[in-house]
């Protein structure tokens, strides 16, 4: 273990006992993203990877410029609203459950959404012929399962799921219409599961335990822990599914690993960690030509229908300076630099962390649904921040927009009257 990876562990070891001290706040931003990522450079140090480099200087500045960049971002919030008092989190669940919503409205928006899904799911399959579990090679026909427009709707499963949860636990008896909600979750997950797209699936899991910590009183460390545990047996069980033995056994070859085969099942998600920063570094130490905004704006590009015309005009190279051709993301800050330079590494980042933490402070002022399920997203963004730009894609600003507008109109001042 290398002097920097004992730090990284050390101190991710101290910041987890943390979560034991008394009316702690375990989804606090700022402590949840050094968590992540001294795991994430902790683990990259480890080299268990023969495909993995020793990162140059300037690629430990940049890393560290955007890191601080988002930390800078958090405390300037906090500093300009020092001094003013916040409901606790035990202050937040009362006020959670005093919370009213329009039941009716929340079930005409969900049948919506679901109808809208079934609606694209079988328009592409009519076009493309085929779901991607029941083909030969799963793992490549999932990326060309597909068709403008209606590829973007069929994004819409974790918020369906996400907002029926929320009925479950805020709207009492109602038993047919749980009974019919309970029917389009299954066929939602399930139908989704065969497209094997598993990240998708991951963010209405982090949005309703944000929503169960904070808006009642059911979620706790343990149980915490047990979805976190949960959450990574479903990532990779959904790996399984799409990747043979044969698959895994090239990840480990191909991946120059340098432990056992007996632990090859381990390389997928070791690689898939350390791999976006080797990426990160490896590309920012080479890259010299600069894009300006084509892949930070990509959702309003692929909005208005110019991302293909640019991306020909420009000549844009898809995948710079990659380490390895299995592996092609960067973590969600290289678009930044790879649009602007250290600029971009600087002033993006920066406004990030301002955007989380006025989120998190906008919870902790008026906590309500619409609070917690946009502060929910910015959770699911810190989590995977080591991982993909998600924040520039069409689907995933589609998916937060619709979340803070029904969150924001189902709700109610008073309670409805019969």
């Amino acid at each position: 273990m290398s002097l920097i990876s004992f730090i990284c562990f050390a101190l991710l070891i101290v910041f987890f006992f943390t979560f034991f001290k008394k009316d702690t706040d375990i989804f606090s931003p700022a402590r949840l993203f050094v968590m992540v990522w001294l795991f994430a450079i902790g683990l990259v140090e480890f080299k268990y990877s023969g495909l993995q480099k020793i990162w140059s200087i300037y690629s430990w500045i940049v890393l560290f410029v955007t890191l601080f960049s988002v930390l800078l971002g958090m405390f300037v919030v906090y500093v300009y609203h020092f001094g003013i008092e916040y409901k606790s989190v035990s202050h937040i669940r009362d006020s959670i459950t005093d919370v009213t919503i329009n039941p009716q409205l929340l079930f005409k928006l969900i049948l919506i959404l679901f109808l809208f899904y079934v609606i694209s799911y079988i328009s592409i399959y009519l076009v493309v012929g085929f779901i991607p579990l029941f083909t030969a090679r799963p793992d490549l026909t999932r990326t060309k399962w597909g068709l403008f427009g209606a590829g973007l709707i069929i994004h819409s499963v974790p918020t369906i799921i996400y907002f029926i949860i929320i009925y479950y636990l805020k709207v009492r008896r109602e038993i047919f219409k749980k009974v019919l909600l309970t029917t389009i979750l299954v066929l939602s997950f399930v139908s989704y599961i065969f497209l094997l797209q598993r990240f998708d699936l991951v963010i209405f899991i982090v949005l309703s335990a944000v929503f169960l910590y904070y808006g009642t009183t059911k979620l706790k460390l343990k149980y915490i822990l047990i979805l976190v545990a949960a959450l990574i047996i479903f990532i990779y069980g959904v790996s399984t599914l799409r990747a043979s033995n044969l698959f895994l056994e090239y990840l480990y070859y191909s991946g120059k690993m340098k432990f056992g085969k007996e632990f090859a099942i381990f390389t997928e998600p070791y690689m898939y960690v350390v791999m976006n920063l080797e990426n990160f570094a490896n590309a920012v130490n080479k890259l010299s030509n600069f894009s300006f905004g084509y892949y930070t704006f990509d959702f309003v590009l692929a909005l208005t229908g110019l991302k293909h015309l640019l991306l020909e005009y420009g000549n844009f190279q898809t995948f710079p300076f990659i380490v390895d051709s299995t592996y092609n993301t960067y973590s969600m800050f290289f678009v930044y630099y790879r649009d602007f330079g250290v600029i971009g590494s600087f002033i993006f980042p920066f406004s990030l962390g301002v955007g989380i933490y006025g989120s998190y402070l906008y919870l902790k002022r008026k906590p309500n649904l619409n609070s917690i399920s946009l502060y929910g997203v910015f959770v699911f963004v810190i989590l995977f921040s080591f991982f993909i730009p998600m924040l520039s894609w069409l689907h995933f600003v589609y998916n937060l927009t619709i979340i803070y507008l029904i969150s924001k109109y189902v709700v109610v001042n008073k309670p409805l009257t019969k």
